[in-house]
């Protein structure tokens, strides 16, 4: 990519959504931490019909306000229970766009969150976008195109008392059609981000760099994630590396993935951190873990995934988050 690629006011919309700056300096103010989490919400549409819906969130297959908001309800109660921190920002794939995201800040449970600012993609090439919403002011947002009908990268820049942090939203591309053949289109869209990264790295030196989102793909899997390809991880804090807490194995975390697939836990929603999250200034990696409590555990100990057709449950996905200090 020989520059950066991004259209602001097609392809993404910033708000400031700030309801009392008394309130928001009071949610910032609790303690230094700053909790990043990441959480497929699992198409979480509203009732309006736009037309990129899915068939079954349209008006005529009987989708209506009253299971909007009962989903946006359980998504704001899911939210709630990310650790306690002085501020928290949170990547959020499959939302159907900008206005759910407004609703969902909207509702009671978000209130006291201290979360005021929010980019969301608004691709035509997907009826489900990827969304960023923020204690902290956002700086600024870009987009970064992936094409060939790829879901974009959605950058967000923050700034802190202790530098710049960078959030690389991304939902990458799903295994429906074969997990080798969509191999590629994971790969061509972990080449951009790590492009992104690097021009970032160049115009910010020592800037925090996190990747956050669906990837549909796990660490351990070699192809966007090892050690020749575009986003090796390692366990540990090294240089041309980034730090993925699935691979740390001084960590014991439960459960062990986000998603629950062919009986088995999947680790396909990661936070990657970039070194200077552990190069002893500024801003630095202290802790992660699995939000896996309350109403997005089902009685069988598993995620309580939404079903449109029973209209029950939450989503498939649960967040995961780290914390920085």
């Amino acid at each position: 990519m020989g520059k950066r690629r991004f259209n602001l006011t097609a392809a993404i919309l910033v708000l400031v959504f700030l309801l009392s700056s008394c309130d928001t300096q009071a949610a910032v103010a609790r303690d230094n931490s700053i909790c990043i989490a990441t959480w497929n919400v699992q198409n979480l549409f509203n009732d309006v019909l736009d037309g990129n819906e899915y068939d079954e969130y349209k008006p005529s297959s009987g989708w209506d306000n009253e299971n909007y908001r009962k989903r946006l309800a359980n998504a704001a109660k899911v939210l709630g229970y990310l650790p306690d921190s002085g501020a928290k920002i949170v990547v959020l794939n499959e939302v159907e766009g900008p206005d759910v995201v407004e609703d969902l800040l909207k509702t009671r449970d978000m209130a006291g969150s201290g979360i005021r600012w929010y980019a969301c993609t608004s691709s035509e090439v997907s009826a489900v976008q990827t969304a960023v919403i923020s204690s902290l002011p956002i700086e600024h947002a870009n987009i970064h195109e992936v094409g060939d009908g790829l879901r974009p990268i959605l950058e967000v820049c923050i700034g802190t008392d202790r530098g710049r942090l960078f959030i690389l939203a991304v939902h990458f591309k799903s295994n429906i059609g074969g997990t080798e053949e969509t191999a590629s289109k994971r790969l061509e869209s972990a080449r951009v981000v790590a492009q992104v990264a690097k021009v970032i790295g160049k115009e910010n030196p020592g800037a925090l760099v996190m990747v956050c989102g669906d990837m549909n793909e796990e660490c351990w899997d070699g192809r966007l994630m090892g050690e020749d390809g575009p986003l090796p991880v390692s366990g540990s804090f090294g240089r041309g590396k980034w730090y993925c807490f699935w691979e740390d194995g001084t960590r014991t975390l439960w459960p062990n993935g986000s998603y629950w697939y062919n009986d088995s836990w999947k680790c396909y929603d990661n936070i990657l951190v970039s070194q200077a999250g552990s190069d002893g200034t500024g801003l630095e990696f202290s802790d992660c873990g699995v939000v896996f409590k309350g109403i997005i555990s089902n009685s069988g100990k598993k995620p309580y995934a939404w079903d449109r057709r029973l209209l029950t449950g939450v989503s498939d996905h649960l967040p995961v988050w780290v914390s920085i200090v």
